[in-house]
């Protein structure tokens, strides 16, 4: 009998299904073994991985506010009033009722999709959807002389009816790439976007003001979508969102809502009033943007939490992989928990600009205060946050300062390898502390002399080279 495709390679194979055969362990070569068990081995650490991911991400998008939530189970529909006007939907928000409440309100089909957009157009305002932005807008698309007027206040967005629109861009943002009109659409099913007409009105003012633009899209569920059905124009301008990174989905909404959520009830405002003048002072017209972590950088903040009654600990990451982030982390939280003062030393001074930058860059860390080298004399106990200096400016007359770096709990060491595993530093930096408690944490792409010199636990050295990033990109 001929064999075909889907036949096994010889007679050891067992059949247990129409199409499917398994081969006995008894009757494998030893390199069918090998090979079983390498396979076995990285599905099994992929699924530990992919665990360890979630569990993060849900700690990360978790509310830790002691105020409590809203939730489906917690509140009747029964008391409802129907949503006229979009600034309820932030007043809800603020109220503690959560996303899943808000999107099982009995209303028709079409309201709930006034009701997704209008939540929609709120995260991308407040950067929780879009990391960062020029300019807001929503002026009605055409073809006639397009000029984008500039939304100066989120209330010209919000104090208006629910479904107020007539216009295909439900809302236009300028980026770095030019100005994107956004369709969002709360549909089961494939359905259309407004993104053609869109995409006709700004190739219209692309070519008059000789400026790029793009297209943004949010759906239901996003994996519905065919952006590879060749020749259509709602595929191409689907692939135009997906490819900008303008393509989200109700899974991407919900973890956003909830930080957003916590950010806004963590400023305790009574007035829709004082909601607008919040979100317009620190979203329009601000450069900082949200921090969006990457999972190793998630991974060594969670280990060291856990770590956190050690005294010892060490960053050992390649280059170019987010070590100044992550030591800005260490040492929020450590602020976080009780402790008073941060010490960062790099090896060179310029090094100092880069945690500043960052510092000035993100809006986790806009309320932290700092002093650079500069300032390093004239700090004492009145001072909570954390100082910059390079460990060369503390060995030059290391006498004069050891009183100034007595008062700190922290000393975080910058590319350690360069000059903290000796005992030059040893001696007058490290080993004047007597019998105080003071946190050690070194950071390095090569850390192993100073794993070795302080003999650091290694549960307190968290690790991350080419080989984790080539796992996390065979993981897809």
């Amino acid at each position: 009998m001929m064999k075909n495709n889907l036949d096994p390679p010889d007679d050891r194979w067992i059949r247990d299904g129409p199409n499917s055969y398994w081969l006995p362990r008894d009757t494998m070569t030893i390199a069918e073994k090998t090979a079983s068990k390498k396979r076995y081995k990285k599905f099994k650490t992929k699924r530990i991985v992919r665990s360890i991911m979630d569990d993060i991400i849900d700690e990360a998008i978790s509310c830790n506010s002691n105020q409590s939530l809203h939730t489906d189970s917690s509140i009747s529909n029964s008391g409802y009033k129907d949503v006229k006007k979009r600034c309820e939907i932030i007043n809800l928000i603020n109220d503690g009722y959560s996303y899943e409440y808000i999107m099982n309100l009995p209303v028709t089909a079409s309201r709930l999709g006034f009701i997704y957009e209008t939540i929609v157009i709120v995260l991308l305002i407040s950067k929780s959807l879009l990391q960062n932005y020029i300019e807001i807008s929503d002026t009605k698309l055409t073809k006639n002389n397009l000029v984008f007027k500039i939304t100066k206040s989120v209330k010209e967005l919000f104090d208006k009816s629910l479904n107020d629109g007539n216009n295909q861009s439900d809302i236009s943002i300028k980026t770095e790439i030019g100005w994107t009109p956004w369709s969002v659409k709360y549909k089961k099913g494939k359905g259309d976007s407004d993104l053609v007409p869109c995409k006709d009105y700004m190739e219209t003012y692309s070519k008059r003001v000789n400026e790029p633009y793009s297209l943004g899209y949010i759906v239901k569920d996003k994996h519905l979508l065919n952006w590879n059905d060749d020749g259509r124009a709602e595929a191409d301008v689907v692939e135009t969102a997906r490819k900008d990174g303008h393509l989200f989905d109700e899974t991407d909404v919900k973890k956003a809502y909830v930080k957003f959520q916590k950010l806004l009830r963590g400023e305790q405002l009574s007035s829709i009033t004082d909601i607008y003048k919040w979100m317009d002072s620190k979203y329009l017209n601000v450069n900082r943007i949200h921090l969006k972590l990457k999972f190793h950088q998630n991974l060594a903040m969670m280990l060291f939490k856990g770590n956190i009654n050690d005294m010892m600990h060490c960053l050992s990451l390649r280059p170019r992989t987010g070590k100044t982030i992550i030591m800005l982390l260490f040492a929020k939280y450590l602020l976080s928990v009780g402790y008073k003062r941060v010490l960062i030393m790099t090896s060179i001074p310029a090094t100092i600009r880069s945690f500043v930058d960052e510092l000035n860059k993100y809006y986790e860390f806009e309320n932290i205060e700092y002093r650079e080298q500069k300032d390093f004399m004239d700090i004492d106990e009145s001072f909570k946050g954390i100082s910059f200096c390079s460990v060369q400016y503390l060995k030059i007359q290391s006498s004069k300062k050891k009183d100034k770096l007595l008062l700190y709990d922290c000393n975080i060491f910058d590319e350690c390898h360069f000059h903290s595993s000796n005992k030059n530093t040893y001696d007058k930096i490290i080993n004047i502390h007597e019998g105080k408690k003071i946190m050690r944490i070194f950071a390095s792409g090569t850390s192993g002399k100073t794993e070795w010199f302080y003999n650091i636990p290694p549960r307190c050295v968290y690790k991350w080279d080419s080989q984790d990033d080539n796992m996390m990109k065979n993981m897809g």
